[in-house]
């Protein structure tokens, strides 16, 4: 019953919310300044970056003048789209990064070459997605999806965290540049003060209002499936994965504001958009609205938006959609969790990825 709820609620919401047409409504109350602000001197990295929404997020952090660099997992593809960033931008300091990940030894082996450059990292947007519908093993004998989804992201974003915290750190001589804030921080580098800190995006997605959180163990392999469904659902594992991105943004940015780090992290929904992912991976769904769907630019531009606003007018670890927070669940949806219950998933998955983590 909550399932069927849930499924009629979510449709209409996102009739209403998700479409172009919901875009368009929403961009009438949009400060376009903010978008006009610059990323010079700042460090981006963004994941599955060679096509799709990825793609055209690098492309406006490109165009804004940030040093870039694109994470791939395939070499030809990635220097193809790092051309084509470079030439439609104008910024010739874009770079490729070419990682799987659903590796974890290709996660360290990105995390170890970036911290040993001793370059902090300004802005990591985790956009890298997959839904596939047949169960297939990663590398490191975990369910794909799950590998890059939620495991991945999770683990990139903890291996890069010295890098992510040394963006936030003053630089010498900035303390009151740091006391003062304000919006010159964001656009002029690496400030250290709160609305320059670094910031962490995960691309989660508007299916996770139809999954609760699963953080009992084993998260991904069949013995969970088996009770729940008897056959792989590749959808509902990827609505899952987008669950535990927004929870995940949660428990960074409670753990770091603890540590007293400035680096914070937010999720945020594109919207139902068009891309090629959609168009292979839920082609019923694609069918149906595809008159309605988001175009790539509209698509990118909340997470663009979280690169570019002042740090102080953010809502660490909130989930965006058009550049306000949203709820996170459903009225009566049942998907409610607690902060304990985050807690678990946490752990679970800083045990599953502990060997990406570059040793201290």
């Amino acid at each position: 019953m909550a399932g069927m709820l849930r499924s009629t609620i979510f449709l209409a919401k996102g009739l209403r919310e998700f479409t172009r047409g919901g875009y368009e409504r929403a961009a009438k109350r949009f400060d376009d300044a903010v978008m006009q602000r610059s990323l010079a001197g700042r460090r981006a990295m963004v994941t599955g970056a060679n096509q799709g929404l990825g793609y055209q997020t690098s492309l406006e952090l490109a165009r804004r003048g940030a040093t870039l660099y694109m994470v791939c997992r395939n070499e030809e593809r990635g220097r193809e789209a790092v051309e084509r960033v470079r030439r439609d931008s104008g910024n010739n300091d874009v770079h490729l990064k070419v990682c799987d990940l659903a590796s974890l030894a290709a996660i360290r082996g990105l995390a170890e070459e970036w911290l040993a450059s001793g370059q902090p990292l300004d802005l990591l947007v985790n956009n890298a997605g997959l839904m596939l519908h047949e169960r297939t093993p990663s590398a490191d004998g975990y369910e794909t999806n799950f590998a890059v989804n939620t495991l991945g992201a999770f683990a990139l974003t903890a291996a890069l965290e010295p890098a992510l915290h040394a963006a936030g750190e003053p630089a010498a001589g900035t303390e009151a540049a740091a006391a003062a804030g304000g919006a010159a921080c964001v656009a002029g580098g690496s400030s250290g003060s709160a609305a320059g800190g670094a910031r962490v995006i995960f691309v989660s997605s508007g299916g996770q209002y139809t999954e609760p959180l699963e953080y009992t163990e084993p998260l991904e392999v069949e013995d969970l499936e088996a009770k729940r469904w008897k056959k792989f659902d590749g959808t509902r594992q990827y609505a899952r994965d987008k669950r535990r991105q927004i929870a995940l943004a949660e428990r960074f940015s409670e753990r770091w504001a603890a540590a007293g780090k400035r680096t914070r992290a937010y999720a945020m929904h594109p919207g139902w958009t068009e891309t090629e992912g959609v168009k292979t991976s839920i082609p019923g769904f694609y069918n149906s609205f595809k008159n309605k769907l988001r175009n790539l630019q509209q698509g990118c531009d909340t997470t663009v938006w979280l690169c570019l606003e002042d740090g102080s007018m953010l809502e660490p670890g909130a989930f965006y959609l058009d550049r306000q927070p949203q709820a996170k669940h459903l009225p009566l949806a049942g998907t409610s969790y607690s902060s304990a219950d985050v807690d678990r998933l946490g752990a679970a998955l800083e045990q599953m990825a502990a060997p990406a983590l570059p040793s201290s």
